[in-house]
């Protein structure tokens, strides 16, 4: 009878089975030749039967070796059985002696060792036996399991392969790109050699290795191979329709693209799906496997939220299309939960995310369709395992405290302790009525974790919430693991072990893993079928029988065969119908009724997707590889660039963070460019002064990235701005067109490459505009650059960084948040090193026509020695371009000189000497160039007329035509037939004179273009319109000065404001200090103001230069002077008359007006640079500021000497006070309305109105005085500090207290929420800020650094950072830079790009919080700043301190001034000589100087010291000078010659006091080591070590007489000592700490003491005891005698300084002065050949002053500034301000206050 079709396959399979069994039998048997026995004798014996598993014992150890039928048992059945390993379903032995339990779940397998022993031969049944003669399964025992082994080996995970492109060919397909792509990266793959990468190196066959081989050599060719990838995604972001054919070939590639890539497509793919009004599976699908392929820091927590978001979103969406849409979004939710949980992603809002997903997850689960009920289960439970936001606490209020109690009661709950544990649980029973179904769901959640080996935490809050997670979600995820590597052994030895192996949703799991691997044709043919076997064993195998069948298991495995036997591949699908019809008669009853229901009804309606099916055309391939191709016209412009940029002469500039950052922050800047193009900023702001070296920095930047370009890498382009016209729109495109780019490759360019952009002149071009907004750079469909612009720093304003700070991108394409993509480097002066460096090249690159005639060329030594010798030189010529012009002017500067310490050379000077140079040697090539006869002639009758004084006139005239016409454009732009009408034609006419001048001159030509070769060049030029040296100074011939006129020169100087022209005004200002002729006309322009109405212009003009060149007016008489619009700023006008100047729009920032007369002047709009303070009569203190959330109302928490502290409300528009009212102890303003947080009375904090002070609620919780308030930025949420350690967090809403944080173990300071509102960093007296979670109350970190107590504490803008600052005199930016002194508040701006600091040292100091450094300093109070806070608006910053004053600053002034302060070292410590002519100060960088007393002219300077200079002294004589240093030691110095004499050692960590004996033969020294060295000032012997302080000594000078020394310590002590023999005369006990000064009276007599911001003590210094001073009042800082002894000075904190006369009949002290000069911490009188007395002064920021002190009248005296080393504050103290006319009412009040004396 002829069989069957279904007998007919069957019997095939049997055939094949029964084959390769018989070629495995007689020998050792492998796991997979078992495994094929298994299956052969599961067809052959019919479905009741198996082959008896080889090695299998009855109980009595005896082997079986005869097969016998048995029916099939179930997992009930098999407890009779005794595995020696794990035991397989369908297994029939013979009987068994004995019989034992077997337990549910499988115990793990004996080693592999010792199953090696076992007898290795087997017995088939060669016929069926009916089940009715089969013995029970019972009676057999495994001892080992063929099931084990389905597959034998590790295989290599799926591949596509595809073949490997020959060289310079076309890629055929996108697959083959991804796979090239994809062998590139493994091959040089950082993580090759770990082991389990899946980035090892393939195998390949010889022919594709080798293609390799020449693939990786050339680096070109893996450039194009990356960079098609790249441009196959931007392809598809582009294309409008993305259709499954694009979404299959661009996800091909997923694998291979880098992180911005990759997150570009992921962004995109986002858009689609969220804006696609129908399901998209295959867009989906697309997205999920991008996200899957993702590398481990591709993709953020945040992202993942987000995107799981948008699918929960289309999840609960009303109009699914069809009944499959759910099941897919479900199936890609799941894949992206288990990208999470991975990923170990944390805190998923419970309200917003976690819960409605878990409803939507738990409500599919119930569904009736069972492949989106399983599909579901899988997600709900991936869902469980990802930790939601929800604190423990909230998680106990949500369920109820009293069963919370009976659980978190034990104390063993966290511990793992079970039976602990169960008493909890016992305890809730008894306690609550109704927690039976909670309970059981905490059982379930703990049973889980018993299993699962889960935290008991994590079990019993997922046992509240959902019923528990469990074990089999996890252990699927295992699986899948082992899968993924090809560990396909392990994973079937891992299913049959896990203890879950017969969960359901576990079983489901696995079958879709097999199912994935049966239809996957990249997996080998064998592997494919041995998958199908596995899914044939779990249908059959009773061990993996649920305890409770489930028919869906069996009718899904069904399904999974029946896809793959309809599958286009005939091996495998028949392989699968095989087992299908196998299968009819296996497994327990329930699966046997699936079968013929399944077999004969529909196919699963979701088929087994592994991915998206790989597309048939390569569309977006196609058309990247039609692009234009550009790579040629780059190739020849980097040929181009590489040639014409090639500077031997280049010497590595150094640069610092910012213009005010000192030395020791240098780093090398062309490092600092590779970084920052690495890196993830987009612009670098390059700033320097001129000269510096920016353009040349900028050429060999772009050289170096020419020589290091790779094909399709970012392509360097050098743009000099001023010459491209409206820079700020398409510059790019502009300037590539000049470089003869096509449109067409213009714009794949700017869609497909990146560009490094090098901007060079940004101040040339006078742009006032954001080139990177204005560009729209790195925007979508934009070019994308990172850019360089350099900048002049004289030419920054106030507020700056806007004009260079680029606008953030957006979320996706971004990447992690940055503080800001704007970075600084400012390029330091050159050191001695670059200096040498840069001569020993430049002598390389001279030639015998650079040498002057009859003089030969000079070496390296002579322009050395000439550098070193002539004073100041060397630090002029710091400036790369001044070093270019001194070493081309030298040979001609010193010719004919000797004594080179006679020379004296300004920067204006070598460009005299220069731009003569350069005209001459340019004469000379032209003279010996071929010239026609015309030429000739022409040339001939430029030098019968003065060749270089030709030449320089037509230079200058140039410079003045570009400023009139070009408004100082540089750049000129000259066409004959276009332009030989206008005025360029007079200048660059191809003809006539002006072809040999313009050829000899100092001006540069590119093509059609003109320009001077520096823009200094331009503006000194333009300069000498004004200052014609050639008229003004004598020739060396002897030809006399012909200066112009007073008349023509204030024509001159009326024609055009310089105010704006920086580099002008300093060439002019040069003029000044070189010639007193030019100053006088100068002072005659302005004095000539006074009545001429038409010379304001020149005026103005006038002044600024003069106050540039340092001239000071003190004193002057400059009533009615016309100056409109100068720029005073830093100018010195004590007791000046300006009575009735016109001072309209003049800046005086920073400038000196003490007891000036400004009465009835004009001051419209006249700029100060500040605002006026606030203050009430009875203000004694600002403790706390605070501005309301619109910046209308600011709020001050005052000291009041009525009743202690109160609330001020001021209004921000008139700076009136709006209210006053009670508050205790801390304030805080609401960020959404006008509401105020004060801490009262009772440990309150009351929520009121601002300007009512009506309180709303009253928020209690604390025992102790409230030290600090914060409300959440989202203003729902208040917390308070407390004394007690203590902080509270209340609801605003209800006042309600939600937390309360008891961690801190001190009391806090200041606190502040972050940004998120989820934390709340805190601070106090231990010195470590505390960072918090807000809904737990857990700490989360202790940022440790500080040394004492920490005072504030800010979030940044993006919270990356937080700021504190403490009392150890730092300001600590975690990952930052520090500051430097005692600092008491912090706050961030809004834009979070500035912070601003206050402190003890009475300043506020601004730092660029992206790299730590300082950027300003604010002069104005006069006691420590205690708060600060920026207004919303940004538009003030407010400063409290203990002045009693509020100051408010205009924020754009304190980033930095146009004219930058002074950047060089702090002055610290200064010496007047004896005969009153010379002042030696020192600084904190080791250097001493020497002063002119009368002049303030800066003198020698003396080098030696390795550390900041402590005190300076001269000997009695004046004709020596000491010098103290922290570096240990004293320096004697010759005062004449600055020559180093003799060094003295003093053996302590640092020395700080050094003085002379009177006759200079002695010299005391004391520092950190407590004593008091008196050494031979001669031989440096030391004489004695005096000892007896127990703390630093500060002071010890010798008595007038040189019988005493008396020294001053930190201890609070003055000693007085006998310096002969070193004993100890006399012990001045103070009540307090630190004595910092002390000194004699000029007899001897006296001894005065000062303890700092205390009171003097006055001493007898023959006896020791006090004398009574009970008159002198006042905050003392330092005190001093005159050299008569007739006044005793005495300087107070507050800056006033009071001048005491002490009777001598009745030793009473009488005031006889009372004025304000500032805080001084160093002074010293002195007298003059003609009896004046003058006041040497030294105030904190380093300014050195003069002082003469006038008696106006009997007993009446005046103090007069004579000069001062620079200003750093405003001062109008006793100024005269009646009837001045136009100030504004702001101005007026500052005023007002300003010239009070406090």
């Amino acid at each position: 009878m002829t069989n069957s079709p279904k007998q007919a396959k069957k019997d095939t399979l049997t055939s094949r089975l029964e084959e390769r069994a018989r070629k495995i039998l007689g020998r050792t048997s492998s796991p997979k030749d078992k495994s094929i026995a298994n299956a052969l004798a599961a067809v052959q014996l019919g479905p009741g039967n198996v082959l008896v598993p080889h090695g299998y014992t009855g109980s009595d150890g005896v082997t079986q070796r005869s097969t016998t039928s048995s029916p099939v048992p179930s997992a009930g059945d098999l407890s009779n059985l005794t595995p020696t390993t794990s035991p397989r379903a369908s297994v029939t032995g013979s009987p068994a002696p004995t019989q034992k339990s077997l337990p549910s779940a499988p115990t793990p397998p004996i080693s592999s060792k010792s199953s090696t022993t076992t007898t290795t031969s087997t017995t088939i049944a060669s016929t069926p036996v009916s089940k009715t003669q089969s013995k029970p399964a019972s009676a057999l025992a495994p001892k080992s399991e063929p099931w084990l082994s389905i597959f034998p080996t590790k295989e290599i995970p799926p591949l596509f392969t595809t073949p490997l492109p020959i060289i310079g060919a076309r890629i055929e397909s996108t697959a083959q790109l991804a796979y090239t792509n994809m062998l590139l990266r493994r091959h040089s793959s950082t993580h090759a050699d770990e082991a389990g990468s899946l980035d090892k190196p393939l195998p390949l066959d010889p022919d594709q290795q080798a293609l390799l081989d020449a693939i990786l050599k050339e680096e070109e060719e893996k450039a194009q191979i990356r960079w098609l990838a790249t441009r196959v995604v931007e392809e598809f972001t582009g294309d409008a329709l993305k259709d499954k054919e694009t979404i299959s070939e661009v996800v091909l590639l997923g694998p291979v693209l880098d992180r911005e890539y990759h997150r570009k497509l992921i962004n995109v793919l986002i858009g689609e799906f969220e804006g696609a009004k129908l399901l998209d599976v295959d867009l989906l699908e697309g997205l999920v496997e991008m996200i899957q392929c993702a590398g481990v820091d591709y993709l953020l927590a945040d992202d993942l939220v987000k995107i799981l978001t948008v699918l929960r979103l289309r999840l609960t969406d009303t109009h699914q299309q069809t009944s499959k849409h759910p099941y897919h979004i479900v199936l890609a939710i799941s894949r992206l939960l288990d990208v999470m949980v991975e990923g170990k992603v944390r805190d998923v809002n419970r309200v917003t995310d976690h819960e409605p997903l878990l409803g939507l997850l738990a409500g599919l689960a119930g569904s009736d369709d069972i492949y989106l009920q399983h599909q579901a289960a899988y997600a709900y439970q991936a869902l469980l395992h990802i930790p939601n936001d929800e604190s423990k606490r909230d998680l106990v209020l949500r369920h109820g405290t009293t069963f919370v109690q009976g659980i978190l009661g034990v104390a063993s709950i966290m511990s793992l302790d079970f039976s602990g544990f169960a008493e909890g649980l016992a305890k809730a029973h008894e306690t609550i009525v109704g927690t039976i179904e909670l309970v059981d769901k905490v059982v379930t959640g703990a049973q889980s974790m018993r299993e699962g080996g889960q935290g008991l935490w994590e079990a019993f809050k997922g046992g509240v919430l959902s019923g528990g997670r469990v074990i089999w979600y996890m252990a699927l995820r295992e699986a899948q693991e082992h899968i993924r590597y090809g560990r396909l052994a392990d994973f079937n030895s891992y299913v049959f072990k896990v203890p879950c192996c017969r969960n359901v949703e576990f079983q489901w799991g696995i079958c879709l893993f097999l199912g994935e691997i049966a239809i996957d044709p990249l997996w080998n043919s064998t592997t494919r079928e041995h998958a199908v076997e596995f899914l044939g064993e779990i249908y059959k195998n009773p061990l993996l029988t649920p305890k409770k069948p489930d028919a869906t298991v069996y009718s899904w495995i069904l399904n999974v065969l029946r896809q793959i036997s309809e599958l286009k591949d005939v091996n495998i699908a028949n392989h699968a119908q095989l087992m299908i019809e196998s299968l009819e008669n296996e497994g327990v009853a329930c699966a046997q009724e699936q079968y013929k229901e399944c077999v004969g009804g529909d196919s699963n309606p979701f088929p087994i997707r592994i991915r998206l099916t790989p597309p048939k055309s390569f569309p977006l391939l196609t058309k990247v590889q039609q692009i234009p191709k550009v790579e040629y016209e780059i190739n020849l412009l980097r040929v181009q660039r590489l040639k014409e940029g090639a500077n031997p002469l280049f010497i590595a500039p150094q640069a610092r963070p910012t213009i005010q950052s000192p030395d020791d922050t240098l780093f090398p800047l062309m490092e600092k460019a590779m970084e920052f193009l690495e890196g993830p900023h987009k612009v670098l702001l390059l700033l320097g002064e001129s000269g510096a070296g920016k353009s040349t920095f900028n050429v060999e930047l772009e050289h170096t990235l020419w020589e290091n370009y790779k094909k399709y890498g970012r392509i360097p382009l050098y743009i000099n701005l001023p010459t491209i016209v409206k820079p700020e729109l398409d510059l790019i495109t502009k300037q590539l067109t000049k470089c003869n780019f096509k449109a067409d490759q213009i714009q794949e360019m700017k869609l497909h490459r990146e560009f490094v952009v090098i901007c060079d002149g940004y101040d040339e071009s006078q742009l006032r505009t954001n080139l990177y907004t204005g560009n729209k750079w790195n925007q979508s469909g934009q070019w994308k650059v990172k850019v360089v612009i350099s900048c002049r720093e004289q030419y920054l304003g106030a507020d700056y960084r806007a004009r260079f700070q680029p606008q953030a991108a957006s979320r996706y394409s971004r990447g992690p948040d940055t503080l800001e993509h704007l970075e600084e480097a400012v390029i330091a002066a050159f050191n001695m090193k670059q200096v040498k460096q840069y001569v020993e090249q430049y002598c390389k690159s001279l030639t015998e026509a650079d040498a002057l005639p009859s003089q030969p060329l000079w070496t390296k030594e002579q322009y050395m020695d000439k550098l070193v010798n002539i004073p100041n030189l060397m630090e002029l010529v710091s400036n790369p371009f001044l070093l270019k012009l001194s070493l081309q002017s030298l040979p001609l500067v010193v010719q004919s000189k000797k004594d080179l310490s006679s020379i004296r050379i300004t920067r204006v000077e070598l460009y005299d000497c220069f731009v003569r140079q350069w005209l001459e040697v340019n004469r000379h090539r032209i003279e010996f160039s071929p010239l026609s006869d015309d030429d000739r002639a022409l040339l001939m009758e430029l030098v019968e007329d003065g060749f270089v004084t030709n030449g320089l006139n037509f230079q200058r005239d140039l410079a003045e035509a570009i400023f009139k016409e070009q408004e100082g454009q540089p750049i000129v732009t000259y066409t004959h037939l276009r332009d030989k009408n206008t005025w360029k034609a007079e200048f660059f006419q191809p003809d006539g004179h002006c072809k040999h001048l313009r050829d000899a001159s100092a001006i540069t030509r590119t093509g059609n273009t003109f320009r001077f070769i520096h823009r200094s060049l331009l503006e000194y030029f333009y300069s000498t319109t004004v200052y014609d040296p050639f008229k003004y100074d004598p020739t060396e011939e002897g030809a006399v000065p012909d200066p112009p006129s007073d008349k023509d020169l204030k024509q001159e100087m009326g024609k055009r404001s310089f105010i704006s022209e920086p580099s002008v005004l300093q060439f002019l200002a040069e003029r000044v200090q070189h010639n007193p002729l030019f100053e006088e006309q100068l002072l005659g322009i302005i004095e000539a103001s006074k009545k001429d109405d038409q010379a304001g212009i020149a005026a103005a003009n006038a002044m600024t230069i003069l106050i540039r060149a340092g001239l000071q007016f003190n004193g002057s008489d400059l009533s009615g002077i016309r100056i409109p619009g100068a720029d005073l700023r830093g100018g010195e006008f004590d007791s000046a008359n300006l009575e009735g100047a016109d001072l309209t729009n003049v800046t005086l920032s920073k400038a000196w007006l003490r007891r000036a007369n400004l009465s009835k002047s004009r001051m419209t709009g006249v700029e100060f640079g500040e605002l006026p303070f606030l203050k009430a009569a009875d203000m004694e203190g600002v403790q706390q500021l605070s501005w309301s959330f619109d910046g209308k109302l600011l709020v001050a928490l005052t000291g009041r000497s009525n009743f202690g502290t109160a609330v001020t409300v001021y209004d921000a528009a008139t700076w009136e006070r709006v209210n006053s009212y009670p508050g205790r102890d801390a304030i805080a303003t609401s960020p959404t309305q006008h509401e105020l947080a004060v801490g009262q009375e009772n440990w309150v904090v009351e929520l009121s109105d601002i300007q009512t002070g009506t309180a709303r609620i009253a928020l209690k919780g604390h025992d102790s005085e409230i030290t600090c308030i914060s409300f959440s930025p989202n203003g729902k949420l208040i917390a308070a500090g407390s004394a007690t350690e203590r902080i509270c967090i209340w609801s605003t809403d209800n006042g309600e207290c939600e937390r309360v944080l008891s961690g801190p173990s001190f009391p806090v300071r200041s606190l502040v929420f972050a940004p998120s509102n989820s934390q709340l960093v805190s601070c106090g007296t231990s010195g470590s800020p505390q960072v918090w979670d807000v809904k737990s109350g857990e700490k989360l970190a202790t940022l440790q650094g500080h040394e004492g107590a920490v005072e504030s504490v800010a979030y940044s803008k993006d919270g990356h950072q937080i700021a504190s600052g403490g009392v150890d005199g730092t300001v600590r930016l975690w990952d930052a830079r520090s500051g430097r002194l005692a600092v008491h508040g912090v706050a961030y701006s809004r834009d979070g790009l500035r912070l601003a600091s206050c402190s003890s040292d009475h300043t506020i100091r601004l730092w660029d919080p992206s790299n730590g450094s300082a950027r300003n300093t604010l002069f104005g109070h006069l006691r420590e700043v205690r708060c600060i806070a920026f207004s919303p608006t940004e538009e003030y910053i407010a400063s409290g301190g203990l002045d009693g004053t509020t100051r408010l600053w205009g924020a754009g002034s304190g980033l930095i001034d146009a004219y930058p302060g002074n950047t060089s070292a702090k002055l610290v410590c200064v010496d007047i000589s004896p005969d009153g002519k010379q002042i030696v100060t020192g600084n904190n960088r080791g250097v001493a100087q020497l002063w002119e007393a009368s002049t303030g002219k800066s003198g020698i300077k003396l080098r030696g010291h390795k550390d900041a200079i402590t005190e300076v002294a001269f000997s009695p004589c004046g004709q020596r000078i000491a010098t103290a240093s922290l570096d240990t030691t004293v320096r004697l110095w010759d005062a004449e010659t600055g020559v180093q004499e003799s060094v003295v050692i003093h053996q302590a960590r640092s020395i700080t006091c050094v003085s002379f004996s009177p006759d200079g033969s002695q010299l005391v020294t004391s520092g950190h080591d407590h004593l008091v060295r008196i050494w031979n000032s001669k031989t440096g012997e030391a004489a004695h070590a005096l000892e007896g302080h127990k703390g630093r000594i500060l002071k010890a000078p010798f008595s007038p007489s040189g019988h005493q020394v008396a020294s001053c310590s930190k201890d609070g002590s003055v000693l007085v000592w006998d310096p002969k023999d070193g004993t100890k005369l006399f012990d001045l006990v103070h009540d307090l700490k630190n004595v910092e000064q002390v000194i004699y009276s000029p007899d001897g007599e006296l001894l005065i003491s000062v303890i700092p911001g205390e009171q003097l003590f006055c001493w007898d210094a023959r006896t020791g005891d006090r004398v009574e001073m009970d008159e002198v009042d006042g905050n003392v800082a330092r005190c001093s005698f005159t050299p008569d002894g007739k006044f005793l000075t005495v300087a107070c904190r507050d800056g006033v300084i009071r001048l005491w006369n002490r009777s001598p009949e009745t030793g009473k002290w009488t005031k006889v002065l009372k004025t304000m000069i500032g805080a001084a911490s160093w002074m010293k009188w002195s007298k003059s050949d003609k009896g004046d007395l003058h006041l040497v002064t030294l105030d904190k920021t380093g300014n050195l002053c003069i002082w003469t002190l006038h008696e106006k009248q009997q007993g009446v005296y005046t103090l007069q500034l004579d000069w001062c080393s620079g200003f750093e504050e405003l001062s109008l103290v006793e100024a005269k301000l009646e009837g001045i006319e136009g100030l504004s009412p702001a101005n007026l009040q500052l005023m007002t206050q300003r010239a009070s004396i406090h």
